[in-house]
């Protein structure tokens, strides 16, 4: 998608860790949009970005899918 390849090249990219992260010290990576939905199916779906739509599953509180 354009608008993706166009964040990647900007000034607002964020790298996911640090260059300069130190051992033994935790990190969270930061996200960046890998693809993005239409925003009416962002609005079907609950977010624009594909990585954070995960089935909802009380008995398998993780994934979902059991792992």
């Amino acid at each position: 998608m354009d608008v993706i390849k166009k964040l990647q090249a900007s000034d607002f990219f964020i790298e996911p860790i640090p260059k300069n992260a130190v051992e033994a010290m935790a990190y969270v990576p930061f996200q960046n949009a890998k693809t993005l939905y239409s925003p009416e199916q962002g609005i079907c779906m609950g977010t624009l970005f594909p990585e954070l739509s995960l089935p909802f599953d009380p008995e398998n509180r993780m994934r979902g899918d059991g792992q």
